[in-house]
């Protein structure tokens, strides 16, 4: 309120942008209610809802006097009154409410107006106010008051995580938890948290006088679907197929959008933009919308044409985390109409998805059982269930599978294919502590090649034969045969594998006495795995690097890296070399404080902690630590409850960089929720910032 009421005295055409439900209205009521004292000649509300002419409206409902055109009657009588004049839904008449008041602001120099509608008028001089979601604090405040209206006495504190809950699942919309509160008349806060996914009917409201277009979810998202081109509408219901968001490429590729049309859709509410990622704009559906679009799509007749775009586009497309759900909901599709069941793509999947490892083998063998492959791809699913089952420590399932990899690849004879298999099986056995079985694998492999032009290939069966040597006992052969590796795939500029290479190379290092060598390639080693969210990665980095802070007789750093390393790998079901965890072990024993510290750290924290940081309770707000110095400034006021437009405020920035802020400062620390981010902060000495935010000067 302070700073629209700051944004109205600085200029003279406001408008309230938001998708439907955001509560623009609402907040125009409230503010021309709180400005009546700045505006002696009146405060203005014109409703263009159920209207098709704003100048009649206008004339209309402020009942002027007056004859000639409409427009000539309005500007004669607010020619020199010091008025506000609201219109209220100008979303169906953009080129009439602005051509209006383009006009009304010329003729008429004492005169504000205030618009809502789900995207800009476009007249010059207009200051756009966008609505986003609710904060947390906000949406659980709102649903206890409306839920206090059908239930008297009603407290949100004994239910907070559940309401928490279902206030995201209505993408925090005023008007979507007003409607899901009214229901708890009938139904308790748990029967309402399931019933959501139906959630169209179950928030029909209950109240005859709310206007026809918000008697339900559906009705106020159509009420903005029926007015969108028909080019528009088409593209908004395609884009349904994505999940969590899709770029213009993409959206170009298998919905046949272009930038006018889906900056259109912007413009309307319909479509989020974020253009803060680091590779360009992104765009998003929220919940609400993205459900209703799925119904239109599927009404339409194009669901399936467009799934079938949607899985080709992704199964062509190299891993990239960022779209991985939309990769495992291509899965979906594939598994009842692609060719091989999806088969291929998930072999992509299980190969980079390094955050759900158990999801990818289960997914992979139950596609074996289900779908019918030819023989060269079951033997590349059984090799890729092998490791998958081997990095969960799974010994017995990973045997049989790389056995049956082996077996099956002799059979095809195609021999890339049986040098794949015989790798995956080295390093099955390798784990089991038979070492000799291992290098017959890694070497009949090596020689099946010969002099192959498959580069990738060698280098990754060179890695593991290296890797074998490391435990054989012979150290600077593996660093021999490890670096051109390593020089391999920083030529392809594949990160992945280069970071892979180098944690093979380091150990080599460490093991030959250049230890300042082998610190620097767990260093870079870890920095990319953290880049790539290859969690595997990590906890054999952080072990290396626990093992260099020993060289150098840094025990209590070398024990909570060790500490840190063995956590991670039991939450992940990660196997940790044994090779290194009997060294580990050794040393696990000598100082039990220093391994619980860093048994204590979080992901992000024992990787910053690895790669040179302090200790999580040496930071302070003198030291860089994880955090930027304004990152810290935020971390405060999350912990003394500011939302994210109160944070906004406060550092006289866009609300959206404030959510920005506020999400990179959630994966820096590792943690899911802005009470865990309170919690960190207070346990780190980042106190919160009580006083209250100053007036925006925007």
């Amino acid at each position: 309120m302070r700073s629209l009421k700051t944004v109205l005295g600085s200029s003279r055409m406001v408008t309230l942008v938001g998708a439907g439900g955001s509560g623009k209205s609402r907040l125009a009521a409230e503010l021309a209610r709180r400005s009546l004292d700045h505006w002696p000649d009146g405060v203005w509300w014109i409703d263009l809802a159920g209207t098709d002419d704003v100048v009649g409206t206008v004339v209309a409902t402020a009942e002027l006097p007056g004859r000639g055109r409409p427009i000539d009657v309005v500007t004669s009588w607010l020619a020199m009154r010091h008025a506000l004049l609201v219109l209220d839904n100008c979303e169906h008449l953009i080129a009439a409410s602005a051509a209006f008041c383009q006009a009304a602001l010329e003729r008429c120099p004492l005169l504000s107006i205030m618009a809502t509608s789900r995207e800009p008028l476009g007249i010059a001089g207009e200051a756009r106010w966008p609505l986003t979601a609710l904060g947390d604090t906000d949406a659980l405040h709102l649903f206890e008051a409306r839920a206090r209206l059908v239930r008297p006495g009603f407290s949100a504190k004994p239910h907070a995580d559940m309401i928490a809950r279902i206030c995201e699942r209505l993408d925090r919309l005023p008007l979507a938890i007003e409607m899901a509160s009214a229901r708890l008349d009938m139904m308790s806060e748990g029967e309402l948290l399931e019933n959501l996914n139906d959630r169209f009917r179950v928030l029909a409201s209950g109240s005859r006088t709310v206007p026809e277009r918000q008697q339900t979810m559906t009705a106020a998202i159509d009420w903005s679907y029926r007015l969108l081109t028909e080019d528009e509408a088409r593209l908004f219901r395609r884009l349904a197929v994505f999940q969590a968001g899709f770029t213009m490429e993409a959206a170009r590729a298998i919905c046949a959008a272009t930038l006018p049309i889906l900056s259109g859709l912007v413009q309307k509410s319909m479509v989020v933009a974020d253009s803060t990622t680091e590779r360009g704009t992104r765009y998003n559906l929220l919940e609400s919308h993205h459900d209703f679009a799925n119904e239109r799509l599927r009404e339409s007749g194009e669901l399936e044409a467009t799934q079938k775009k949607h899985y080709d586009y992704f199964s062509s497309r190299t891993w990239e985390p960022m779209e991985r759900a939309n990769f495992w909901h291509a899965i979906g599709w594939a598994r009842d109409n692609a060719q091989d069941g999806g088969l291929g793509l998930a072999l992509e999947i299980g190969d980079a998805d390094f955050s759900d490892q158990s999801r990818a083998q289960a997914l992979i063998l139950e596609l074996l059982e289900h779908s019918r492959p030819s023989d060269t791809l079951r033997v590349k699913a059984l090799t890729m269930a092998a490791r998958l089952a081997w990095r969960q420590a799974g010994a017995a399932a990973s045997r049989t599978l790389a056995e049956a990899a082996v077996s099956l690849a002799r059979k095809v004879a195609e021999p890339e294919l049986l040098a794949r298999a015989l790798n995956g099986a080295g390093l099955v056995y390798e784990v089991a502590g038979e070492l000799d079985l291992a290098g017959q694998m890694y070497d009949e492999a090596l020689s099946i090649l010969g002099d192959s032009s498959n580069q990738t290939l060698l280098a990754d069966i060179r890695n593991a034969r290296g890797l074998l040597a490391i435990t054989q006992g012979d150290p600077a052969g593996a660093v021999e045969m490890l670096s051109p590796c390593v020089a391999s795939a920083r030529g392809e500029g594949d990160p992945a594998r280069t970071a892979r290479y180098l944690e093979s190379l380091a150990s080599a290092q460490l093991d030959v006495g250049d230890v300042d060598h082998a610190a620097e390639s767990w260093n870079e080693a870890l920095s990319i795995f953290r880049g790539v969210n290859d969690w595997f990665g990590i906890v054999w980095s952080l072990v290396g690097l626990s093992l260099i802070a020993a060289a150098r007789r840094d025990d209590n750093r070398a024990l909570r890296l060790a500490g840190a390393a063995d956590r991670l790998s039991r939450e992940y079901s990660l196997a940790v070399w044994s090779f290194r965890a009997n060294q580990l072990d050794s040393v696990r024993r000598q100082s039990r404080p220093a391994w619980k510290e860093g048994e204590a750290m979080t992901t992000a924290e024992a990787i910053a902690y690895a790669l040179g940081g302090h200790m999580p309770a040496e930071q302070t707000l003198a030291d860089g630590g994880l955090l930027s110095k304004r990152e810290r400034e935020v971390v405060g006021m999350v912990a003394a409850g500011r939302t994210n437009k109160e944070i906004a405020q406060h550092l006289f920035i866009a609300e959206r960089t404030a959510e920005g802020h506020v999400e990179r400062i959630r994966n820096k620390l590792g943690v899911r929720s802005r009470t865990e981010v309170a919690t960190w902060a207070l346990a780190h000495g980042l106190k919160p910032l009580d006083k209250p935010p100053p007036e925006s000067k925007v």
